[in-house]
């Protein structure tokens, strides 16, 4: 996996239909990424998982679908902890 927006795909499937912690299987996803990717394509998916973050962040979304905004937000913290971190 080289091309960012299969991480993002990945995770977007993870926020969708995922159970248990959905910090740390985005940690794994962006874990496995990061260690078979160039620095370029790490550096261009940081930039672009923190992006989606803060703006996720100061979206208002409609109530019915703050669970699922909820769980996107927290798939997303934990994709950023993990890029931050390599």
């Amino acid at each position: 996996m080289s091309d960012p927006q299969i991480c993002v795909d990945e995770l977007r499937k993870l926020a969708e239909t995922g159970s248990g912690d959905p910090r740390k299987a985005a940690a794994k996803i962006v874990h496995k990424f990061v260690t078979g990717s160039s620095k370029a394509d790490a550096r261009q998916l940081r930039t672009r998982l923190e992006d989606t973050l803060v703006a996720g962040k100061y979206t208002i979304v409609p109530l019915p679908y703050l669970d699922q905004h909820s769980r996107w937000l927290a798939v997303l913290e934990g994709a950023c902890a993990e890029v931050r971190a390599k």
